[in-house]
Order: C-alpha cells, then structure tokens, then sequence
C-alpha cells in the first residue's frame, strides 16, 4: 500500500471517531459548624474518594469549587485537601471515568467528606483515553507533557503481547528510538542517557529486557506515567533533555485478591491486600520469561543454540500512619541473560529500593522526604576459544531528597534539597571458563556526589494565565582516590600526548551552575491557550558506547576534570485546543534545543578498561529542533490519535586535535535523528466485553555511516568510510493488531488478548553492514532486521480474591 493511499486511510479512520457523555449526579447536601462567632481565614476541607464497587482509592479526582476548577485533585491514596472560606460552596468532583458528584458544602469549621463514586456506563461511553481532568491539556502551563495510565497503555498492541511504557511512549509525538532492539527513548532529538528516568522520584539507572523490546517495569504494578519533554520541574535535575516519572500504585486497602497470567513471553504474578484494613497495604508484582522454547523453534542454528532470559519483581508497602500521612517502602529488581550461541552474551541486574514519607503538617503546609539506595551490575561476555572472557562493570548510588510546599487556592510554592552519591564499581576483566587464557585485568572507576538546591513556584495569574518558576543550582565533585592523567596541552586530549599521571585523595573537581526552568500559558478562550517555555539543565552522569544503539553494556561515566558535565537551553512553544466537551484534542508543539559539552566517541574507540576515558571521547555541541502536532480522541467507542513529528538533531565536535574530529568539524546528524515520523493508534470497543486495537508506525531510517570504497592490500579488502552519518537505512513502517475479550471463563474477572506484531511482516532495517560476497573482492551491504517477519503472540489473565460484592 503506498504512503498516500496509508495516509487517506488514517483520515477516513479518524473521521469515523465519534462519542458522548453523561451527566452530573444530584447534589449532596454537608454542613460543618455555625455560621455564628468570629471565624477565621480558612477551614479545611478533606477526605477521600473510593470506587463504589472495588472500594479502591480513586486518584486524579479533580475538585471544582463555586464552578471553577482548583488545580487540586486527589492523590494516590484518594485524599484530598484544600483550604476555603467560610461559608457555602458548591463543590463538585470530577473524573475523566467516574459520573461527577457535586456537593453543597456549609464551611463553618474544619470538615470531613468522603465519597463513592460510581464508574461511568461503559457500554455508552466505551473506551476513554484520558489520564487527568479533561481540559488539564489546555489549562496547564508546563508544556511538553505526556501522561498516560496503565489502563490506556494496555489498549495499545504490544510486542508479545505485553503491555510496555517505553514502547507506548513511542507512540506519542516528539518520542522515538534507535529502533528494534535497543533500550530507552530519544525525547526531542536527546540522546538517550539525556532522559532522566524515575520511579516515584527515584533514580533509575536502567530498566530494560529482551534485548530492549521490553521495559523492566511490569505494569501491573504502576499506576499512571508523565513524561516532560523539556521543560521539567526546578525538583528534577541531572539530565539535559526529558524526565519520566514513573508512579506505582498502592496495595489494596481493603481485600486481598491477585492475579496470575501466561503468555508468548512470559509468565506473572500479582498479589496485593491488606496487613491492617484501611491502614497498611501491601502489593507484589513479579514476571519471568519464557521466550527460550520460541527460540527453538527458529531455523537458523545460532538462533536455536540462544538463550534469553529476565525477571523482575516489584514490592511495596504503604502505611497509612494518621490522617495526612503516609509511609511507603518499595523495592524493584530486575534482571537479564542473554546468550547468542557460543559466540558473544551479557547479562546484567538492577535493583533500586526507597523509603519515602509524606505529610499535610498545617493549614497550608505538605512535606516530602525520600532515601534510596541503587545497585546496577552488568557483564558482557565471549564464551568460546582460548581467549573467552567476561567483562563487568555497574554502578552504585544512594539518593536523598527533602521538600517542603506551601499551597493556597492560587499560589504554590515547594523548595528542597536533594542530593545523590555515585560510586563507580571497578571494571574487570576475568576468564570465562578454565580454558580460557585471559589474565584477570582491573580498572577503577571514579565516584562522586552530586547536591541540588531548588525553589518552584506555581501561580494562577488570572483565570486566563498560569506561570510555573523555578530556580535550580546544582553541584558536582568528583572524589578520590583517583589517578589524573597530565597532556602536553590542554586542548590535545590523546593518548599520545600523555606526559604523567598522579594519584589524587579527596576533591579533585568541582562544577555547579543555575539551572532556570519558565513556562507559561494563556488562555485564549475557554478551550484554546497558548503555552511557551525555557529552561537550562546541567548533567554530570553519561552513558558512553561505541554503538550507534544504547545497550545495557554501556557504561555509565561520572564528570571528571576533563569530562565536563553536559548543559542544555531548551525552548518551546505551541498552541492547545479541546473541542466537543473536550472529547477532541490538538496540539502543535514547537522545540529547539542548543547543548554543549556533550559526548561522542572517536573511531574505533576503547571503552573498557580505559584509565583515561577522555581519549577516547569527542567533545562538542548539539543542537536540536522540530515540531510536534496531535489529534487525539478522547471518549467514546473508538478513540485513539494520529501524532506526526518533525524532528532533526545534528552534533559537531570541538576538538583541536585533527586526530579526534569528525567530520573535520562540521554539522552531522546524530544516531538518532529521524526527521520524520507518524503513529496512527485506534482502539474500538467491541460489545459486549472485547476490545480491537490497530496501530500504525512510519519513522525515517536513522543515519548510517557507508563503504564508499573498498581496495586491496596484501590480499586484505580494506574498506574506505563515508563521512561519519552521511547516509540512512532505509524507511521504517509497522502495522501492528490486537483484540482482548473480558470476563471469558470467570465471572470474578479475566482476559484474553491476541496480538500480531508487523503485521505486514516487514523486514524493517535495525543497521546495514557490508561483506565480501562470495568470491567476489568487492564488499556489499546488507541488511540486519531483528524482526523480519509477522510475530502473534497469545496471553491470558485470571483475577482472584476480592471483596465479596465485586
């Protein structure tokens, strides 16, 4: 099918969305104190919002007061807080999937509402695709935000038929990957380590599977997932392009129940209930794989002869201490093993725990406090021959973090510390077997703390404008014990130009910088607004590979005294429309973005075992820009969006030295610059309990670099490069299917879902390489797929336990 004939029918597809709404429930009457007797400023008004049915606690309830929308919405827990006159209000409660309550509420002393709300008829308004309060795309004033729930996410097709958040981002606008096969996302033309990734605020080092088809984030477990795209909040630092913030969800107050489920890939486990009723909670998700019998059933031998393995498990406890205060102890750990024959492997284990306390400590006033400790190790390894060897290396770290925020009706202002401490583990190189001739090798990796101090400021202006500040200053120092390396200049970071080392104790570097963060948006009308933004960001942590695809082999590299830390000015600035009670939404959001310092590899660089990385590196600038436009559909039997986004990222090198540049200094595209790319997502509710989901994926083929030439040297073909990124493999395009049926076998609640990935069976392009063909002295290219043809997959899910009346 040609790209217009493609492009036509996403069109008609879209047309055919339509949908509607229900009303609002009749108003409840509550009264709190006499209208009688001097009365102060404010009373405060609390309570929590439960599902009728489950009794779960319902988050994102939005709180309309006197017919204005507050900005405040209920927490994870279902409470709510705000701060009113005395008097009577007309309070209503709003979300996206419940039927609204509204409430008349006489405040003459502090008071207690708690409520059920009753789920929305599903058989009229189908699905829904909405995360927050439904015009929250128009009335916020950051921009670039991607939030998205995990019951949306499930209604997208997914690789083996596992719901996945880094491949459901990837169908949003201004998000995409190398491609198949390699781990992490590419925000707005940022390198993949540029993407800050959290879990409940707490740093992530890595988080990936099955050679990056899958996260390590079971979504089972998490609740809802937001995404800034460039302008993040003054709480979040240490990268220069994007954070994703993951939010797992709470345990089960109130019943115990679980759920078991098989698929094509893996098998899973979850369990969750109650250790005191309404008090303290706990929830287990676990996963482990079972892909090796598919690889068994491939032709090729290699493939046969394979091994992949993963796991993960996800545990939290959340305690419940008094009204307003909460407790919660989490740990996540994942891991994966793969083995490609007898020729190479890796495997690596990533385990992040935290504890975390929140509390309302007065009429106004919320704290936040958090302690984390991270572990991350991995290993690359070559299991054959006399010189079969294995290669680890990882990372560890602990994170603190304190916050204080004042709130009123209009204003919000939170300011904390945070700071995070890195120790690099060494590098070693060991034998594989007792057959191996390698001699153990070890490298020291170095190790620093990193401090933040950060102020932010949310203020409704006017009804019609909303300004979100804040102020950032950060700090990195790098601690001994070290061995610095001395050149005979400066500006000549080579091997060659070496001329002494000396071991260091102590501080040996230090950097810090201001990070601003602006966004503000005005409203036109009621459902168009206009939003621009800036902000500057400093990171002191990379990634470095000498791949053009990130690999959980990568290593992660502190700022040193000549590795300085990256920084970024990121622009933005786009318009926002809701039309049709908000059950349509557009968007066009435009980025630039200028960075420095950041960080390339030189040809044919050495990573391992390297006592001075820095000669390997290159060293420029970065820039980056695009558009990115949606249409998206909100409610009804069939939703869904079309995303298209143009985006370019090109890099340069600074470097003096001739040996070290690229390109001889001049703008090239990045690895991961695709300029054009579109997803088409649609989901239909088919009656009385299934689901269809079809997507579609176009994106440019990244930049390659080519054998222009090839000669022959003492009965050797000797290739001769292009310039460095001067050519693309080809164009990437997917089609992907998948139904679910509800409630198959048991009335308690269960699932089956179908999904055929590449539909088409396209042999999609992941790299171009070249060899001799046949007897020939010329060298072809040819094509890597690591998906070539259609992939089905099958999985089922069975719910037990529960309340009685569910």
């Amino acid at each position: 099918m040609s790209f217009k004939r493609t492009f036509f029918f996403l069109g008609f597809l879209l047309n055919a969305l339509f949908g509607f709404s229900q009303t609002e429930s009749d108003s409840l009457q509550f009264v709190f104190g006499k209208s009688e007797g001097i009365h102060p400023e404010k009373y405060i008004l609390t309570g929590k919002i439960l599902d009728q049915d489950s009794q779960e606690p319902i988050e994102g309830v939005g709180l309309h007061v006197d017919g204005f929308y507050t900005g405040i919405s209920s927490d994870r827990f279902g409470t709510y807080y705000i701060a009113l006159s005395p008097g009577v209000h007309r309070v209503t409660f709003r979300h996206i999937t419940k039927i609204p309550l509204s409430t008349s509420v006489t405040l003459f002393d502090n008071g207690v509402v708690n409520l059920n709300m009753r789920e929305k008829n599903f058989e009229l308004d189908g699905v829904v695709v909405m995360s927050e309060e439904p015009d929250r795309n128009v009335r916020n004033p950051i921009t670039g935000i991607t939030k998205l729930t995990t019951r949306e996410l499930k209604a997208i097709p997914a690789f083996m038929g596992e719901a996945d958040i880094f491949k459901g981002l990837q169908l949003m606008p201004g998000v995409s990957s190398v491609g198949e096969g390699t781990s992490g996302i590419n925000v707005r033309g940022a390198k993949t380590d540029q993407n800050l990734l959290l879990m409940d605020e707490v740093l992530v080092l890595s988080s990936n599977h099955a050679l990056g088809f899958l996260s390590g984030f079971n979504t089972d477990v998490t609740e809802n997932f937001t995404l800034y795209k460039g302008n993040l909040p003054s709480s979040f630092g240490g990268r220069t392009g994007s954070a994703l913030n993951i939010q797992m969800r709470p345990g089960n107050l109130q019943s115990w129940r679980g759920q078991v489920g098989l698929g094509t890939s893996n098998g899973k486990l979850l369990l969750e209930g109650p250790l005191k009723k309404d008090q303290v909670s706990v929830i287990f998700g676990g996963r482990i794989s079972n892909t090796n019998w598919l690889l068994r059933q491939a032709r090729d031998f290699d493939i046969q002869n394979s091994k992949l393995d993963f796991y993960d498990g996800y545990l939290g406890l959340n305690w419940k201490i008094k009204q307003g205060h909460t407790l919660e102890v989490n740990t996540l750990l994942t891991g994966d093993y793969f083995k490609f024959s007898e020729s190479f492997g890796y495997d690596w284990t990533n385990r992040v725990s935290s504890l975390r306390y929140r509390g309302i400590v007065g009429e106004n006033w919320a704290i936040q406090a958090l302690i984390a400790d991270g572990d991350f190790d991995n290993s690359f390894f070559d299991p054959e021959g006399l010189d079969a060897a294995r290669i680890s290396n990882g990372m560890r770290y602990q994170q603190g973090k304190v916050s204080a925020t004042w709130a009123n009706e209009e204003l919000s202002i939170q300011s904390g510390i945070e700071g995070v401490y890195y120790q690099g583990k060494d590098e070693l190189l060991s034998p594989y077997n007792s057959q191996s001739s390698i001699l153990p090798e070890q490298e020291g990796k170095e190790q620093g703390v990193e401090l933040a101090l950060y102020s932010n400021l949310e203020w409704d202006i006017s009804p019609n404008t909303g300004l979100v500040a804040g102020l950032r200053w950060s700090n990195y120092r790098q601690l001994g014990p070290d061995t610095v390396y001395q050149y005979q200049s400066a500006g000549q970071l080579t091997e060659d130009q070496i001329i002494g080392s000396t071991p260091v104790t102590g501080l040996i570097q230090n950097y810090s910088g201001l990070e601003p963060r602006i966004s503000m948006r005005h409203s036109i009308d009621e459902t168009t607004s206009i939003k621009g933004s800036y902000s500057r960001l400093f990171q002191y942590i990379q990634s470095i590979s000498n791949t053009f695809g990130p690999t959980p082999i990568d290593l992660w590299q502190l700022s040193t005294r000549y590795i300085a830390p990256q920084q970024s000015n990121n622009f933005s600035l786009g318009i926002f429309k809701n039309s049709n009670e908000n059950r349509w939404e557009y968007s066009v959001d435009f980025f630039y973005r200028k960075s420095g310092n950041q960080v390339e590899y030189r040809d044919f660089a050495q990573i391992f075992l390297n006592p001075h990385m820095e000669t390997e590196l290159v060293f420029g600038e970065g820039e980056a820009y695009g558009g990115e436009f949606l249409i998206k559909k909100n409610i009804g039997r069939t939703t869904g969006w079309l995303a298209y986004t143009y985006s370019r990222s090109f890099f340069r090198s600074q470097e003096q030295s001739e040996e070290k540049q690229i390109n001889g200094g001049a703008w090239f595209p990045s690895n991961y610059d695709k300029p054009h790319e579109v997803n088409f997502i649609l989901s239909h509710k088919v009656y009385p309990r299934g689901l269809f989901n079809f997507t579609v994926n176009y994106s440019t083929g990244r930049p390659v670099s080519a054998v222009n030439s090839s000669y022959i040297n003492k009965g050797l073909i000797i290739p001769e490069y292009s310039l460095r990124n001067r050519y693309r493999i080809p164009d990437y395009f997917r089609v992907d299917l998948s139904y679910t049926v509800e409630k198959v076998f048991s009335k308690k609640g269960d699932s089956l879902n179908f999904s055929i990935y590449n539909v088409l069976g396209r042999r999609n392009a992941y790299s171009v390489f070249w060899q001799k063909d046949g007897d020939s002295r010329q060298l072809r290219p040819y094509r890597l797929a690591i998906l070539g043809s259609i992939f089905p997959s099958i999985s089922y899910t069975l719910n037990f336990g529960g309340a009685e009346n569910e």
